[in-house]
């Protein structure tokens, strides 16, 4: 089980604005997405979940099926300056390895991170599997469902939504 914070456009019948704060639990799949031979996951990921938080809208996320997950060193897109205001003695190219979209080609690129996001950036490696089996971990196709946001995340964005005592609770104890 892993959590994160993500982007949604209007592909998925999510917004991103009226979503913002909403927890949604990813299943990954081997499916690919109908515009094209893109997405499905590697075949470790298929099948595991993770749970993530909607903090914005991700206007170039296309995928019907496709979260844009916030991780460290994955290409920070359009607006690219938050990160090196945050963290003195970095460069805006640091928290990217200089690729905006798409971010560090390489597990020793999470080196040039900050200490503190190194971790989040090597688990795009060993849990994600990010760039194996042909790039098929480059926005995966995930089966998703609402649900209520877990501690682990509200603990973090101290955001929870108003309506989150509607929808299922996740069992952690359940995943890996």
């Amino acid at each position: 089980m892993g959590f994160a914070a993500a982007a949604v456009s209007g592909n998925s019948g999510l917004t991103g604005d009226e979503n913002c704060g909403q927890c949604y639990e990813l299943k990954f799949t081997d499916e690919i997405h109908p515009n094209g031979n893109w997405g499905g996951s590697h075949p470790d990921l298929v099948g595991k979940s993770m749970v993530v938080q909607v903090t914005n809208i991700g206007q170039d996320v296309t995928g019907e099926h496709s979260f844009d997950i916030q991780i460290p060193g994955a290409g920070q897109g359009i607006f690219d300056t938050g990160c090196a205001a945050q963290f003195d003695g970095f460069s805006k190219e640091d928290f990217d390895c200089a690729n905006k979209y798409g971010g560090c080609n390489e597990k020793k690129g999470c080196a040039r991170l900050p200490q503190v996001l190194r971790s989040g950036c090597e688990w795009r490696y060993d849990w994600y599997h990010w760039l194996e089996g042909q790039g098929k971990t480059n926005n995966p196709y995930v089966n998703f469902r609402r649900v209520q946001c877990p501690k682990q995340i509200t603990d973090i964005s101290w955001s929870v939504p108003l309506d989150d005592h509607l929808f299922p609770t996740i069992d952690l104890d359940a995943y890996d």
